[in-house]
């Protein structure tokens, strides 16, 4: 023992500064102590060290020496997985570098007798409580065989935010109007007829939410919509429709983390009149129950399943029990997946039907509900500088399909609304978008291809009317600068079939806008619509407005 004591000082000093020591040769200066219970030593391959508090950084270095650098890269790559946020996120949306504001309008005038008119309006009342008032008027005399129209819209909203509440009243209406340009050898003998419509509304809602998982949601609106032509000079209302809707959503967590479940009903009904079948009326009340649950912040599961009462003057009473299965993946790294099965109830509202098609005349058609399955298929990429790209696959089985015809009598230029037995819709898209942070720019391309199928006995071509064959759109808008706005969209459409097997024409829509604020107040916009000038039919007979161009002010407050 007296001599293992006597040789300890000596092995200990050969060690501590001979050769053949172990350890590295480590400068006090180029150890780092920083927050987040790491410690770095950046003269070697840096591992994290746990056991430190976390406190600010400290950096001491001597003045003779040069200190130690990272790059970005080398920083991102050194910080844990469990600093990052959860992969798992809200799917990203453009960002449109919108400033907050009270007041945003903007008018000007078009070629063709064409004036129009947007104001975006917020104002407190007092503190946790706004008004906000929406205005829109667009119009156009109409030229060259193009129906002139005139549509008005316009909504008023009340908010209040109490604790973990909020409250919301607000009314709404519409008013538009088309006149046919009567195309043909009857032109120069019947004057054109006037097809015009009418909305009031009125909605209530409410929101309690404890924190994300766990809350209530409830709303309650009615809403009166009347249609008249010309055809029916002594009728008030050729149609009409009152609808009701009523909505309560419950849901909380569950026993593990991640985990929500949920109950929900949703009711919805009308009371509609044709006009020559007098009145009838519509239900679609469904009572669903919700589960939904995040594994490993990667892979999330949702579950719904819908019991459905329906009730239509063709079907009568009818009861379904629908699932809605959802699942989608979103990696740490790029890829993303998304896949979903649910079986659909559309609901046959006539003010839809009417807003789809505004030259639809139901006067003596009864109201049916769509209904089908619907399996969608989704995958995206992040590829090389943050260019996103996506593509997918929906697939549709309808078992009662709504479709646009013309009359029976070549006489009638208008449209009515029929059903089909059964039809398939599937559509493959692809599509890609980039944000560029640095010039404040958004870019989007989206492109797909339609494939349909319905029943021969009822539509001769065998596929269902004014579906095209293929879609395409493109957008980009920029703010390279505060004060000038660029924007340029381009939308695209294959050829389509009627229902009477007739084939429209494709076409191009190309349009760009420019914005320049001359003052932090004021500042005026250009506008130019169907640059190509091309003759549009979205439905046979009817050409859209063909080239405009637009000037007016705009006012930011």
């Amino acid at each position: 023992m007296l001599l293992i004591l006597a040789a300890w000082p000596a092995a200990a000093q050969q060690q501590d500064g001979g050769a053949s020591s172990l350890l590295p040769d480590i400068d006090p200066q180029d150890i780092e102590i920083r927050g987040d219970f790491e410690v770095r030593f950046p003269g070697l391959a840096r591992q994290p060290v746990l056991g430190f508090s976390p406190r600010p950084p400290v950096f001491r270095v001597d003045p003779d020496r040069m200190p130690f650098l990272e790059t970005d890269e080398e920083v991102v790559a050194t910080i844990p997985l469990s600093d990052l946020e959860p992969a798992l996120r809200p799917e990203r949306n453009f960002i449109h570098f919108a400033e907050r504001g009270r007041v945003y309008a903007y008018g000007g005038y078009g070629s063709y007798r064409s004036p129009e008119l947007r104001v975006f309006a917020e104002a407190p009342i007092r503190d946790r409580e706004s008004v906000a008032l929406h205005i829109g008027h667009q119009s156009s005399g109409g030229d060259r065989d193009f129906s002139s129209f005139r549509d008005m819209a316009g909504d008023l909203q009340w908010t209040r935010i109490t604790g973990s509440s909020r409250w919301g009243v607000g009314i709404s209406g519409a008013s538009s109007f088309n006149y046919t340009p009567l195309p043909g050898p009857m032109a120069p003998t019947m004057s054109p007829e006037k097809i015009s419509y009418s909305t009031f509304g009125v909605k209530a809602r409410w929101q309690h939410l404890v924190n994300a998982y766990r809350g209530w949601q409830a709303s309650a609106a009615i809403n009166r919509f009347g249609d008249r032509t010309g055809s029916y000079p002594d009728l008030e209302d050729a149609t009409n429709e009152t609808r009701y809707h009523v909505l309560v959503n419950r849901f909380w967590e569950g026993p593990i983390m991640e985990q929500v479940f949920g109950l929900q009903f949703n009711g919805t009904g009308a009371v509609y009149d044709t006009g020559l079948e007098g009145t009838q009326y519509w239900l679609n009340n469904n009572l669903g129950a919700r589960y939904r649950h995040t594994f490993s912040s990667f892979h999330q599961v949702e579950a719904w399943l819908r019991f459905y009462q329906l009730y239509d003057p063709v079907n009568e009473l009818d009861l379904y029990l629908y699932p809605d299965i959802r699942y989608r993946f979103k990696g740490a790294g790029r890829v993303s997946v998304q896949m979903r099965l649910r079986g659909f109830v559309n609901d046959p509202s006539l003010e839809s039907i009417h807003l789809q098609n505004r030259f639809t005349l139901n006067n003596d058609e009864q109201l049916e509900h769509e209904r089908g399955l619907h399996i969608n298929l989704h995958s995206g990429v992040e590829l090389w500088n943050r260019i996103e790209l996506y593509s997918g696959l929906d697939y549709w089985q309808y078992y009662n399909r709504g479709y646009y015809a013309p009359w029976d009598d070549s006489a009638q230029l208008f449209y009515k609304f029929n059903y089909i037995g059964e039809a398939t819709h599937v559509e493959w898209y692809a599509g890609l978008s980039r944000v560029f942070r640095t010039w404040r720019t958004t870019t989007s391309a989206r492109f797909g291809l339609n494939y349909t199928n319905a029943e021969e006995d009822v539509i001769p071509s065998g596929e269902i009317p004014y579906v095209p064959g293929w879609t395409g759109s493109v957008l980009v808008s920029t703010h390279p600068v505060s004060w000038l706005g660029l924007s340029g969209w381009m939308d695209l459409s294959g050829k389509r079939k009627t229902a009477d097997s007739e084939t429209i024409d494709g076409f191009i829509q190309l349009g760009v806008r420019t914005d320049v604020r001359v003052h932090s107040r004021f500042g005026f916009y250009f506008k130019a619509l169907n640059i190509l000038d091309q003759e549009i039919e979205v439905w046979q007979r009817y050409q859209e407005r063909p080239f405009q161009f637009y000037g007016g002010l705009t006012f930011h407050w």
